[in-house]
């Protein structure tokens, strides 16, 4: 991958948290392609919040570099706060995020502390609630939503910002089928408008029908990466990872098996990338 083409980068970092034996993440090295929806899929504790977190500029590497658009991050207060105006983070759980009384204070909290012209912050608030569905509930209490509803206000408490790199902690965690439909049409509202998203997930379904590019990690660094055909098609190596595949993976599998056990023509690679698709629009 060209330079030129990367968005953030990992090169050989390592992370300890303090009071701990054992690295979280070690040998650590990626690169974010611009303008592609990624996934990193793992076990819990292999290392994807903490990457999240460096990625961020939260943590801070023992070892290694990671560098925005081919730059080494600075961790000065100035730096910082440039940086996470363009690496948004939202977490897990949106209690940790969510910060004023009502949806539209929380959405103008981070352009407050910018110190933008109340102008610009009123039609920026104005244009993210409408943006992503919020307008009915900009004077409703945090406190009274939804919790399909709190991750939807702290994905747009990030994106009011503008950043070109959206991260997001397990966005799907604890949501029902409507729900997790509804955030992917929330997603692509945001990578229509040029941000790239990189996404932790255990939703293997999800990141099939999704993603450009996987990510695979174990104990702290990638094991593997490529597209999600590429990645789902080691069937074998993902589930030793502890993983499982997708269920139109195992799907597949069971016709291709099907037919030559019943010594039928297996199904070519674009026909089965041709069902694949079809099950997608479903």
């Amino acid at each position: 991958m060209s330079p030129e083409f990367e968005l953030l980068s990992f090169k050989n970092v390592e992370y300890t948290y303090p009071c701990s034996q054992h690295p979280a993440v070690q040998n650590l090295t990626l690169r974010i392609p611009k303008h592609q929806r990624c996934a990193i899929i793992g076990r819990n504790g292999c290392g994807k919040t903490t990457l999240f977190r460096l990625a961020n500029g939260l943590y801070r590497p023992k070892r290694g570099r990671i560098e925005w658009q081919g730059k080494p991050l600075n961790y000065d207060r100035k730096s910082l706060n440039q940086l996470r105006q363009k690496v948004g983070l939202v977490f897990q759980n949106p209690e940790q995020q969510l910060v004023a009384t009502t949806v539209e204070e929380d959405i103008s909290y981070g352009l407050c502390n910018l110190g933008l012209p109340e102008s610009e912050i009123a039609q920026r608030v104005q244009q993210t609630l409408l943006d992503f569905d919020l307008l009915n509930l900009a004077d409703a209490p945090i406190n009274y939503l939804s919790l399909g509803q709190k991750k939807r206000v702290s994905i747009a408490d990030v994106m009011v910002l503008q950043p070109q790199l959206l991260l997001l902690d397990e966005p799907t965690a604890y949501l029902d089928p409507k729900q997790v439909q509804n955030f992917r049409t929330t997603l692509e509202k945001v990578h229509s408008r040029g941000t790239t998203i990189l996404l932790a997930t255990h939703n293997l379904d999800f990141v099939e029908a999704w993603a450009d590019w996987v990510f695979v990690m174990d104990s702290g660094e990638i094991v593997l990466e490529g597209t999600p055909e590429t990645v789902f098609n080691q069937s074998q190596q993902i589930q030793e990872l502890g993983l499982g595949v997708p269920l139109i993976v195992t799907a597949l599998n069971a016709i291709q098996d099907e037919l030559t056990l019943n010594q039928l023509t297996p199904l070519s690679a674009e026909q089965l990338q041709k069902i694949r698709q079809r099950i997608r629009q479903l």
